[in-house]
């Protein structure tokens, strides 16, 4: 398919590879025009429209009843539709068929500090944001997010920051929890499914590191 085939009304996500970053977005179509696609447009957490550089690469994943479609080198822009802002995709090439699944997921099992964002008003009745530490059972990772248990209490849609020390440095991850399961039978009363949408690059390296030490392990390397 091609992106002027896209559906208003449906999600895709944005993958932004900037630097030594990803980033990775959810975001609607507003509307189809040509060879070009308007999704409703993408806000940071300071309430900042997203704004791209000439050096992205930029991916689209088009979800569409139970098939995935990837547009890969995209070019993304700013624009308004019906005077709202919108960000725009455009794309010559038609997309190919993907597959989440293929996203390696390593276990992990390692406990960290990690902190999670809430916005509350103080005094003045003004919006602020209060970060608040607590700790979690690093579960599992992929470059696109990760699962965690943990006794702390958190919504779905909290904004979740931790660091990975490993051999490679610090790595940051930036992710919104997407779901939530109760746990019985365990320490931890809570699971949770993070989505990454910040993290530093060398994160697909140190995931490949730890899928050739299990692979090893696996055949008594």
């Amino acid at each position: 398919m091609q992106i002027k085939d896209m559906q208003v009304g449906k999600i895709v996500d944005i993958l932004i590879d900037r630097d030594e970053y990803h980033y990775h977005f959810v975001s609607k179509v507003e509307g189809v025009s040509g060879y070009s696609v308007a999704v409703s447009a993408i806000v940071s957490s300071s309430n900042r429209l997203f704004r791209f550089e000439d050096g992205d690469f930029i991916t689209l994943i088009y979800r569409v009843q139970d098939r995935m479609w990837k547009f890969e080198n995209v070019r993304g822009g700013l624009a308004k539709l019906d005077k709202q802002p919108v960000h725009t995709f455009t794309s010559y090439k038609e997309g190919v068929n993907y597959n989440r699944r293929d996203s390696f997921r390593v276990p992990i099992s390692e406990k960290y500090m990690m902190q999670y964002t809430e916005k509350v008003k103080n005094e003045n009745e003004e919006e602020e944001q209060v970060q608040h530490d607590f700790e979690a059972l690093l579960y599992d990772l992929s470059s696109g997010g990760a699962g965690i248990y943990t006794n702390e209490e958190l919504a779905v849609g909290a904004e979740i920051n931790f660091d990975l020390l490993t051999n490679l440095g610090k790595i940051g991850c930036h992710g919104t929890v997407v779901r939530e399961m109760p746990v019985q039978g365990r320490p931890f009363h809570h699971f949770y499914g993070v989505n990454f949408y910040q993290v530093k690059s060398n994160l697909d390296r140190y995931i490949f590191e730890k899928q050739r030490q299990i692979l090893q392990k696996e055949r008594g390397g």
